[in-house]
């Protein structure tokens, strides 16, 4: 019979989360996570919509998943096209490593994405009235 001990050594061994080179989609500052992330977020324009506020409306849940949201853009006109800042994990506020100053103006504010990818991350929306009025709704991050 096994002690914990050897049992835990075998299963240390034998499963090694380092060995997994699959990455969560929540890390946007990898750049094939990103891509992978795109495509999901590409398989909205898959779908035809009553309103294009309900295609954006199903996409928020699913980035929700990976801990993604941003504000909903107003939908104005039969097509056009809007801009959304995204979050991750509900932004980043207080004190971190890049600020340890003891002033009140060295709390950080930001959408938890910046300080990982440079310039943080953008959901482009464009959305058409189709001939039978659906809309088709197309999304990218950037």
């Amino acid at each position: 019979m096994k002690s914990f001990i050897q049992y835990n050594e075998h299963s240390v061994q034998t499963l090694d989360p380092a060995e997994d080179d699959n990455k969560g989609l929540f890390n946007v500052q990898d750049p094939k996570s990103l891509q992978q992330l795109n495509g999901y977020v590409g398989s909205l324009a898959d779908k035809e919509y009553l309103q294009p506020e309900a295609a954006i409306g199903q996409l928020r849940l699913r980035l929700g998943t990976v801990g993604l949201d941003f504000q909903v853009p107003s939908i104005d006109g039969d097509k056009g096209s809007a801009v959304a800042e995204v979050t991750q994990f509900g932004g980043r506020y207080g004190k971190t490593t890049d600020n340890t100053n003891a002033g009140e103006g060295d709390i950080e504010d930001g959408d938890g994405i910046s300080h990982k990818k440079e310039g943080g991350l953008k959901l482009e929306f464009n959305w058409e009235k189709q001939a039978n009025n659906t809309y088709k709704v197309f999304a990218s991050l950037v």
